[in-house]
């Protein structure tokens, strides 16, 4: 035999796990463990059927805008665009993210009570992405990553688990140092 179908790898849909974040000196903030935290989101898996069905809706109704603009095609012009305000692709999806991705949170307040913690709202966790988009990429990332199990998988491959790592601030790897007796320039 040459070709054999495998099984599609199960996705799971229910998952939740807290992800911590802290302000960094710059003044964004970055991923971190639990108990380095400033604050904590409770995230959801981009398996939930709920949230890929919705995804998809967002997906074909901007589609739907597109063709209706003639976007993509050599038929379109700023001159031709309806006097029309069309909703933008990152509320959409700032939108999706507080509605089915992030569940909850600790460590969140209000400017008008400091200290005080903030209920979990949807409305109150869109304002926190607009505010600090990389809570939005978090949540993504996090929920993708409960959605193929990675974690899992990585401890499976390895047979024990990697410590987490926030990554660096570039994002760029670090250059290592050659052995003496490297022959490669």
């Amino acid at each position: 035999m040459g070709i054999t179908i495998t099984k599609k790898p199960e996705l799971d849909a229910n998952g939740e796990r807290w992800v911590g974040f802290r302000k960094t000196p710059a003044g964004g903030i970055e991923q971190c463990s639990r108990e380095e935290a400033d604050a904590s989101i409770l995230v959801g898996s981009t398996a939930s059927p709920l949230y890929k069905s919705h995804y998809a809706l967002i997906l074909r109704h901007l589609g739907a805008i597109d063709a209706q603009t003639r976007v993509g095609t050599n038929e379109f012009g700023s001159d031709d665009l309806p006097a029309v305000v069309f909703e933008q692709e990152s509320d959409l999806l700032i939108d999706l993210v507080a509605r089915h991705l992030i569940k909850d949170w600790e460590g969140i307040d209000e400017t008008d009570k400091p200290g005080v913690p903030a209920p979990y709202s949807k409305e109150l966790c869109k304002s926190l992405m607009y505010q600090m988009p990389s809570v939005y990429f978090i949540a993504i990332q996090a929920g993708r990553d409960i959605a193929l199990r990675a974690e899992e998988k990585t401890e499976e491959t390895s047979g024990k688990p990697l410590p987490r790592t926030a990554g660096a601030a570039s994002g760029q790897a670090r250059q290592t140092k050659k052995s003496a007796g490297s022959m490669s320039a």
